[in-house]
């Protein structure tokens, strides 16, 4: 009988470059990182049929809005202020399983940064929130 996934990464890192992330991409305090995939349809049927509506999927896209603590010096949440600001594409990398076999541990996504925020309040740390929007197909690493 199929087990429930268990809803937690193992790590998050976010990178200026394509390429495989190291241990100071990780990006720390993050607690939500959520992929919200869609796809766009369009209409496949004009005339003729029963009178309902069909239709067929085309372009897909993804969200990642991501919320977490803000940690002083931190590389990664530097990039992602940076991206923002410069509107750069960055690589978001989440390693579901690190122990699972190159390839099946998780995916990396090429993104745009396309809101960020910060909060602050006086009985708690500073917290941001950020929205990273898809810039192509995800990767398995």
């Amino acid at each position: 009988m199929p087990e429930p996934r268990e809803a937690f990464f193992d790590k998050l890192y976010l990178r200026a470059t394509d390429t495989a992330p190291e241990e100071e991409d990780a990006l720390d305090g993050v607690t939500e990182a959520p992929v919200n995939r869609a796809k766009d349809t369009v209409d496949a049927n004009y005339f003729g049929g029963d009178g309902y509506k069909r239709s067929k999927g085309t372009l897909k896209s993804f969200t990642i809005p991501l919320a977490g603590h803000v940690f002083r010096g931190s590389a990664p949440q530097k990039v992602l202020q940076d991206a923002f600001e410069s509107d750069a594409t960055v690589f978001f990398t989440v390693i579901e399983d690190e122990t699972a076999p190159q390839g099946s541990q998780g995916h990396r996504y090429p993104v745009k940064v396309s809101s960020y925020e910060e909060g602050r309040s006086a009985t708690d740390v500073v917290t941001f929130s950020a929205t990273l929007t898809g810039q192509g197909a995800p990767v398995a690493v």
